[in-house]
């Protein structure tokens, strides 16, 4: 007896462990596979928001060069070039001086940042600028003008960090004597501290650190980023071959930090978010292993309950394996007599209670299978889930932007109709006029979409009013929409047709896609014939097939073949549905 009881205990212990070592792999797997989707996401976020800022110092730099470029062609500039030849009169000078003295102030407010404009005249060596003390030099502006936009630094180490040049001139010509030979000079600048000022708001309003480079000695970095892992990111995005956007992985003590980065095209040079994974990570990485010690726990009790229930059920439980025998074998008058003094009482008294109720419930076993089968049925189409609502209504919205209220309501009328008939699934047989009324809404809407989807629906009359199950014609239909014309770039045609002959209907459906081969086909036979769910592309094939067995019988279902275009042509089959005794004595 002991060594039985311990047998038993043994296979219970050895059940609990069978049950937590697959949830042990599964959680396993699903941590890792959390871990992957968090940092994609964060990759993706931290790639979107530094593109956004790209955008953004983009947009005020090319503000600036249009203010620029502006400027240059004003007539008081151009004027500027040679006023001593102009007039003679030093207050008209001082008063044309004072013109363009004030259209500068007007455009250096104009911007987010703030910027000094100075104008120069090479031919007289004049300047007039924003700020006081501008001289015009020639060697400098040589220098200047090598790059679009030039990053000066401040070497005395006092004051601001230094500023961002760029030079207009007119008449623009390539090479090293373009100043010199230039009428008028405009030179555009902002201090380094409004890229660091918005370096710092963007790091404000998310996680991590933020910084702009350009090259090893041309960089900017938000105040608070570190110095050590500033040193680190400066040297990885140096030795990395950067794109237009994209990230990298910074490794630094053990720690881990997603770098995204888009490029600044004005200034030539990329925006970074350092953010640092480990940190973000971190709680997740506690909460699995929270998760392990849970499974760790659960076994140690349920090792612990297995042998309280053990020892306290092992007793009623063969009374209760006695009487099963007993009404296995046809003792359906058989009770049990054991008197428990536990919850199994209760039991036993319910299981002498079912012997009784047995052959009541064999006679109801047939109409239990027909009820299941229903069952089965609406959970088959329950699955049928259209996919393109995203895709018609952004249809309906470049239709209402063009103003072309036509088609806005053709594609309303259809797609209401649409989803008023799929969402409908009190009636599980409908008129076959309602099915293909469904599946020309269908069509309708895709030939809305694209223009070069035809369809053609032949179909007898008298067929119109025969009951079919609901949505059945919708995922052929589908099918050959998706798989067979819509990456199609000639005309796409569907044909749906429909006879009668000796009691079987038949309706085909069928497309010129040209991409069907005898392989392909013998592989969607084998999937319609397989396991239901097998291969996501014969789905609706299978759905359909199931669904025509199950209500018409094994007889019933779908024929695939190819047609003369080498498309794809599904024939649904099915007779007239007998009497209601006459199925009852088919499926028994």
């Amino acid at each position: 007896m002991i060594n039985k009881e311990r047998s038993l205990f043994s296979k219970l212990v050895g059940a609990l462990i069978l049950l937590l070592v697959p949830v042990l792999i599964v959680s396993v797997y699903s941590n890792r596979v959390n871990e992957r989707v968090i940092t994609q996401q964060i990759k993706e976020s931290s790639t979107g928001r530094v593109s956004t800022l790209a955008a953004q110092m983009d947009h005020i730099i090319m503000q600036m060069e249009t203010y620029s470029q502006m400027l240059i062609r004003d007539p008081n500039v151009i004027e500027f070039q040679d006023l001593s030849l102009l007039t003679n009169s030093y207050y008209e000078q001082v008063k044309r001086k004072k013109v363009i003295q004030d259209k500068l102030y007007l455009q250096s407010a104009s911007t987010n940042w703030v910027n000094d404009i100075t104008v120069y005249s090479p031919h007289t060596g004049e300047t007039l600028s924003t700020v006081h003390g501008i001289r015009y030099e020639t060697d400098r502006l040589e220098k200047l003008s090598r790059e679009n936009w030039n990053f000066v630094w401040n070497v005395s180490g006092s004051g601001d960090k230094g500023r961002i040049i760029h030079l207009t001139y007119e008449p623009h010509i390539a090479g090293g004597n373009g100043i010199s030979q230039a009428n008028s000079i405009i030179e555009i600048s902002f201090d380094m501290s409004n890229v660091i000022r918005l370096l710092d708001q963007f790091q404000s309003q998310g996680s991590g650190d933020a910084l702009f480079y350009k090259n090893k000695d041309d960089y900017l970095a938000a105040n608070s980023i570190p110095p050590t892992l500033l040193k680190e990111a400066l040297s990885l995005l140096n030795n990395t071959g950067l794109h237009g956007e994209g990230d990298i992985t910074l490794y630094m003590s053990g720690i881990s930090y997603l770098l995204a980065y888009s490029k600044v095209e004005s200034l030539d040079g990329y925006v970074v978010n350092i953010v640092p994974l480990h940190d973000i990570l971190t709680p997740l990485r506690k909460s699995n292993q929270f998760d392990y010690l849970v499974l760790g726990l659960l076994l140690i009790v349920g090792i612990a309950v297995s042998w309280i229930l053990y020892r306290n059920v092992q007793m009623p439980l063969r009374a209760l394996v006695k009487g099963v025998q007993q009404i296995k074998m046809g003792q359906y008058k058989s009770r049990i007599l054991f008197q428990a003094s536990n919850e199994f009482r209760l039991i036993i008294s319910r299981f002498n209670e079912m012997a009784d109720q047995i052959q009541t419930l064999i006679e109801n076993v047939l109409e239990q299978k027909l009820h299941a089968r229903e069952a089965e049925l609406k959970q088959l189409q329950s699955q049928i889930n259209p996919h393109f609502l995203y895709n018609s209504i952004s249809y309906m919205i470049s239709m209402t932007k063009l103003d072309k209220k036509e088609a806005v309501l053709q594609m309303a009328y259809h797609l209401s109709d649409y989803y008023r008939y799929s969402t409908h699934v009190e009636r599980q047989l409908v008129d076959l006029g309602e099915e293909l009324k469904n599946a020309k809404d269908y069509l309708e809407i895709h030939r809305l979409r694209m223009k070069r989807i035809n369809y053609v629906i032949r179909v007898d009359p008298d067929m119109m009013n025969v009951k079919v199950p609901r949505l059945f014609l919708q995922p052929i239909v589908e099918n050959a929409l998706i798989h067979g014309i819509e990456n199609l770039e000639d005309i796409g045609l569907i044909t749906i047709a429909g006879s009668y002959s000796d009691g079987k209907y038949k309706i085909t459906v069928e497309d010129n896609g040209g991409t069907m081969t005898h392989e392909r086909l013998q592989s969607l036979k084998r999937l319609l014939v397989g396991r239901f769910g097998e291969g996501a592309d014969s789905c609706g094939l299978q759905n359909v097939n199931r669904r025509l067995q199950l209500r018409y019988g094994e007889d019933a279902g779908l024929h695939l073949s190819i047609n003369r275009e080498s498309g794809l042509r599904v024939e649904l089959r099915w007779r007239e549905e007998p009497e209601k005794d006459e199925a009852v004595n088919r499926r028994r």
